[in-house]
């Protein structure tokens, strides 16, 4: 299983004003198009389930540069059509998941330093939302 980076370049005949761009880290910025937030920018190959897991990744990454509501309203969604019922341990198996990919980039070493940063920050993130999702996944 690889996670590459699909650059704006070319992607879908779109132009600059089809994406936002979105600061990681200190010294990054990341293009994100502002209507296809399943699909871009990342692509998981070599799995069974990389079109699900693609979908799952960029849906987290394109909250980047987001509000907090947006961030709980979609884990909070996401818990609700997920199989456990513990807030704690879906939160848990996420941030787990995105570690995990981190062994997977693939792309230039610059390329690979930006995911790197972009999935850091999505589990900060993560890690910061704990006990106001815990509180409010159960409503």
């Amino acid at each position: 299983m690889f996670v590459v980076w699909k650059r704006p370049d070319g992607y879908h005949d779109a132009t600059p004003s089809d994406f936002r761009i979105a600061e990681v880290g200190s010294r990054a910025r990341l293009w994100l198009h502002k209507t296809d937030h399943e699909w871009y920018p990342f692509r998981i190959s070599g799995g069974w389930q990389e079109s699900d897991a693609t979908r799952r990744l960029n849906e987290l990454v394109n909250l980047t540069g987001r509000p907090v509501h947006d961030w709980m309203d979609f884990l909070v969604n996401a818990f609700h059509h997920s199989l456990t019922d513990d807030p704690r341990a879906f939160l848990a198996d996420q941030v787990k998941w995105l570690g995990d990919l981190k062994g997977h980039l693939k792309g230039d070493t610059w390329e690979v330093e930006i995911m790197e940063q972009v999935l850091e920050e999505v589990c900060g993130r993560l890690r910061a939302m704990e006990k106001d999702f815990v509180a409010g996944a159960g409503k």
